[in-house]
């Protein structure tokens, strides 16, 4: 800032900001030609009271911190669009979206919730954890309509619970090892919406435009390949035949 300097016989003064009342004295130290540094006096108790730190601020939550944050502090029930629209801002919707995009919620339909709510993923599958039971898997899928299998034990599993079932499911390994089934519900519905696209597609942008989750898009589409209705391209890329 500019201060005005008082010029008198007995030399020039400069008007001091209000905080060097408190003081007796003050420092002036030449930096170089024409510049200088004034302060309280160093090592002033002043001084010392100012260079104390002050106690980390904790940062503000994120929008994705702030959405997950909700979400778990709602029931099921009120995990509906309809109802998130009421409690989440703008910016959390959209970050909701985002983070259904990403596979970090899961948004879900079945004959429970008709209008659909969204999970978090991470929830989901520390709910089932080690959880190996034929009856663990069979209710993961008739939940979400889908689900996706690391390893070759669980498919069997699922598959021997799941043999007086079989015209209502349907399943297929993927090229990156993992196990893809469905059921025909599901199947039909985000067939439906991807009859409403073009050409190509990946599963990411089906989730985006009709609320899907991105694995049970992905698992609808190695299907739909298997049959021979699109064909897999490397990045997650389908084209229709």
């Amino acid at each position: 800032m500019k201060e005005k300097i008082i010029k008198r016989e007995k030399g020039c003064y400069l008007k001091l900001p209000e905080e060097f009342r408190e003081t007796e004295e003050a420092e002036l130290m030449k930096l170089k030609e024409g510049y200088y540094l004034l302060s309280v006096p160093i090592g002033s108790e002043k001084e010392a009271k100012s260079a104390v730190a002050a106690p980390p601020k904790k940062p503000p939550e994120s929008a994705e911190e702030r959405v997950l944050k909700k979400l778990d502090s709602l029931g099921l029930a009120k995990r509906c669009p309809s109802y998130l629209k009421k409690v989440l801002s703008a910016e959390e919707e959209k970050m909701l979206q985002k983070l259904v995009k990403s596979g970090k919620i899961a948004y879900i339909h079945n004959k429970k919730f008709h209008e659909g709510i969204y999970v978090i993923e991470s929830r989901k599958k520390a709910a089932g954890a080690g959880a190996e039971s034929s009856n663990a898997l069979a209710n993961a899928l008739f939940a979400n309509g889908y689900i996706v299998l690391d390893g070759s034990r669980d498919a069997k599993i699922l598959s021997e619970r799941l043999l007086k079932q079989k015209g209502s499911i349907l399943g297929v390994r993927g090229f990156d090892g993992k196990y893809y089934v469905v059921t025909t519900g599901y199947l039909k519905k985000v067939a439906n919406a991807l009859a409403k696209m073009g050409n190509e597609v990946t599963p990411d942008a089906v989730a985006a435009q009709f609320r899907f989750s991105i694995d049970g898009c992905k698992a609808v589409l190695k299907l739909l390949s298997e049959k021979g209705d699109y064909l897999e391209k490397s990045g997650d890329v389908y084209i229709r035949v």
